[in-house]
């Protein structure tokens, strides 16, 4: 296994090598950048095996002319050297691609290619190898949390909702409508039968002592009849209309309040 290893690292050092030994130029533009001093010298650097000093140079030369696809080249080079501490696919890629924009019909495009792929291999592998900084940890954690709370005063707020609509849908099954026939008149009573028995209010019936109420918003039926002094049952039985359809009970609904009245 380690001989494999080893032959597959030799090899591709040994193409790398004549890649750079087969570097020449090709036209009189790429003779002029390679004409350039600090390319020059970093030529000069990276033949006696000073990578550093070789970086420098050509990145100066690509600060004199940042269109200079021998320096782009030569540095994508260097930073995809697997056994160089200069290793950077990131960079290499970069290089790469910018070497191959500029210099479209470049006889190594074949083999940069190749490179490239491999460059966006190694740089898939390094970010699913990355770990998790502690501060996006700790922020999925506040996010979970904060998604379980909302999600249980939902559940709360639903349980609200229905234990409401359960005692409206109650009080409404309670307590009895009161029809009165147009023109007829409630069945009297008369107190004086039981003189323990107290007068019972009728407030089933609209006469003129009848008030009206425009509802506004916040109100309810409950909250008027409490502002009233009287019984729920008694709004309910003034006002019919509204109890059979809820969907009327609404901001500037007219609401009949009726007069407490001793038959």
């Amino acid at each position: 296994m380690k001989f494999w290893f080893g032959l597959g690292r030799t090899m591709t050092l040994a193409m790398l090598a004549a890649l750079v030994v087969g570097c020449e130029p090709t036209s009189g533009s790429g003779s002029r950048m390679e004409d350039d001093a600090d390319f020059v010298r970093g030529k000069s650097r990276l033949a006696r095996k000073d990578v550093d000093g070789a970086v420098v140079s050509f990145r100066k030369a690509l600060a004199n002319n940042s269109d200079n696809a021998a320096a782009h080249f030569e540095l994508g080079l260097i930073f995809y050297e697997p056994s160089n501490e200069k290793t950077n696919y990131v960079s290499a890629c970069y290089h790469f691609q910018r070497h191959l924009e500029l210099q479209q019909d470049s006889s190594h495009a074949g083999n940069i290619k190749g490179f490239i792929k491999v460059c966006k291999k190694e740089i898939a592998k390094d970010i699913a190898m990355a770990p998790i900084p502690p501060s996006e940890i700790n922020a999925i954690h506040t996010l979970r949390t904060q998604l379980a709370k909302a999600n249980s005063e939902k559940s709360h707020l639903k349980s609200q909702v229905e234990a409401m609509r359960g005692r409206l849908q109650q009080a409404g099954s309670t307590v009895p409508e009161v029809a009165v026939a147009a023109g007829s008149s409630p069945p009297s009573v008369n107190p004086r039968a039981n003189p323990r028995v107290a007068p019972r209010p009728n407030y089933g019936v609209r006469s003129s002592q009848t008030r009206t109420h425009t509802l506004k918003v916040g109100e309810s039926l409950y909250s008027l009849a409490r502002s009233y002094g009287l019984p729920f049952s008694a709004l309910k039985a003034a006002n019919p209309r509204l109890m059979r359809n809820s969907r009327d009970l609404k901001p500037g609904v007219t609401v009949y309040i009726p007069a407490k009245r001793t038959l």
